[in-house]
């Protein structure tokens, strides 16, 4: 039994078949490269169709093609160091002195810890303070007359 076509795959193959005018054989989907495998000849098809510009055969291909596409997910293979005996030999040197050790740095004294206060205990907050006299004047604000001529 073979397993079904994504969607996104498909969608992808044919958005290069659109725009490049060319019937991929890799594809990229959401940072993952699939290689395809065509069926019978359907590859053929689809370049003749190109070809000729025949639209009416390239819509009949795209409708068979989740049933005439195969495709394998490819691995990736992550660069490895090149093998121990590639590497450069590495010269012959002096020994490197022994690393100088670390001299300790005095830290400052730990901060007392305060104890939790409950609410009944808590010191009285001090009177608000007075706020600033209103305007004692009887003019009107000048913003206003400014904003009126």
């Amino acid at each position: 039994m073979t397993q079904p076509v994504d969607s996104s795959i498909l969608h992808e193959i044919v958005r290069v078949i659109e725009s490049r005018r060319k019937v991929p054989d890799k594809v990229v989907v959401k940072g993952r490269e699939y290689q395809l495998t065509y069926l019978e000849d359907h590859q053929r098809r689809f370049e003749e169709a190109l070809q000729r510009y025949d639209s009416d055969r390239l819509n009949m291909l795209y409708g068979q093609l989740a049933s005439k596409i195969k495709y394998q997910m490819l691995r990736r293979v992550p660069t490895r160091a090149p093998a121990p005996e590639a590497r450069p030999a590495k010269k012959a040197s002096a020994p490197k002195p022994a690393p100088a050790k670390a001299k300790k740095v005095a830290r400052p004294a730990a901060r007392p810890k305060v104890k939790a206060v409950s609410a009944r205990h808590k010191p009285k907050k001090a009177a608000p303070v007075a706020k600033k006299a209103a305007r004692t004047s009887r003019e009107p604000p000048r913003r206003a007359a400014a904003r009126r001529k």
